[in-house]
């Protein structure tokens, strides 16, 4: 438990816990470590998460009013996304001293008050609305729906930006991270990388010749050309995760390509030790999954852009190739059957981000925060 909670109360918001990925894991970190702090969130769906591999924490869960929408499980979270800034602005934080906002969206839209400490750790400003991945985002909705979400991304963009200027301090998921809010919102972050949990991983790693991936199966996880590389070359390939593009992946792989869906936490532990190499397509904000595979010391293929550039040490830990297309990634794969690995140089690196590391930074920054005072620190 962290110390300052015996001086302020604290509160944690998340954007919503529907979904189970790195941003899940992180907030259920702050948790661990902010024990007394409860937590407020749009959504919370039990049955999905549990099933997913979530352990609820200690603390309160509480929701908005978005948990009692009619049709929230039957229609695409973006008909829903003007509502959940509004969703966090209902909530009444007015008893906290300081609010730890857990943010990729909304969360970061609360209101506190004005003597109170606003720190939000931002996983990133919303790909939707900043054009982070404007090439893949709009193929999850029909085209004839185009034309409004982008006359509502206007409005939406102002709401986050006017959010974004309410905070005291930007707590970054990575330097990529960084840069971004410096962008989008013209605010100063300090880089505080995710906790991964290292000691889960021990290492008896050996190799049953398949490539791995874990991951959300969304359209900016750029699972798809991984894939048809993968068709070309016949090279085996297991995929981890649940998401809106699972049919269209599955549809797309041919024989040697298997996508597993959701399986517990012990067997993508199995699945890091037994693989050749883990695979990292697309621009992530950070990347826990492919540090995990790094403890588990393996090496990671990942495409040379954002959090894989600040863990991946190239031609150490593994291989970054610079174009999201196949022959790209068909030559990593060259590369990485030709050189030899040490997984304990892996090992060593993936300790960089370890979980403790996350906590220690995570309590210096609030704890300077606190000392400063209210105010924006750029």
């Amino acid at each position: 438990m962290g110390s300052l909670t015996t001086h302020e109360r604290i509160a944690i918001t998340h954007d919503y816990l529907d979904q189970y990925g790195g941003a899940e894991r992180t907030v259920l970190a702050m948790c661990d470590h902010l024990r007394t702090a409860p937590l407020y969130t749009s959504v919370y769906d039990r049955g999905i998460m549990r099933r997913l591999g979530f352990t609820e924490p200690a603390q309160p869960i509480n929701v908005s009013f978005m948990q009692g929408l009619p049709f929230r499980h039957h229609v695409p979270r973006y008909y829903f996304t003007w509502l959940y800034p509004i969703a966090f602005r209902s909530f009444d934080l007015s008893s906290y001293d300081v609010v730890v906002s857990s943010a990729s969206f909304a969360a970061k839209a609360v209101t506190v008050r004005d003597d109170a400490l606003h720190i939000c750790y931002c996983y990133t400003p919303p790909r939707f609305l900043w054009d982070f991945d404007s090439d893949t985002a709009a193929r999850d909705m029909p085209p004839h729906e185009r034309p409004l979400a982008a006359a509502a991304r206007l409005t939406l963009r102002k709401i986050d930006h006017q959010a974004a200027q309410r905070v005291n301090l930007f707590l970054a998921a990575s330097c990529a991270v960084a840069t971004r809010i410096r962008s989008v919102y013209g605010r100063d972050a300090v880089v505080v990388y995710p906790p991964v949990d290292t000691a889960r991983f021990v290492a008896r790693p050996h190799d049953d010749g398949f490539l791995l991936v874990c991951s959300r199966l969304n359209a900016y996880k750029r699972i798809d050309y991984v894939i048809d590389a993968c068709n070309e070359a016949r090279l085996p390939l297991v995929i981890v995760g649940t998401g809106p593009w699972s049919a269209r992946l599955r549809a797309r792989a041919g024989p040697t390509v298997r996508l597993i869906g959701a399986v517990p936490d012990a067997e993508v532990e199995r699945l890091m030790a037994a693989c050749t190499a883990f695979v990292l397509p697309g621009e992530e904000d950070f990347g826990i999954a492919a540090v995990e595979a790094m403890a588990a010391g393996k090496p990671v293929v990942a495409l040379r852009r954002g959090g894989a550039v600040e863990t991946v040490v190239d031609g150490v830990t593994g291989v970054l190739y610079d174009d999201p297309i196949p022959g790209a990634f068909l030559a990593a794969i060259d590369r990485l059957t030709t050189t030899r690995w040490d997984a304990d140089a892996s090992r060593a690196q993936a300790q960089r981000f370890d979980r403790e590391r996350f906590d220690q930074r995570l309590e210096d920054a609030i704890a300077l925060a606190v000392r400063q005072g209210p105010g924006v620190f750029h």
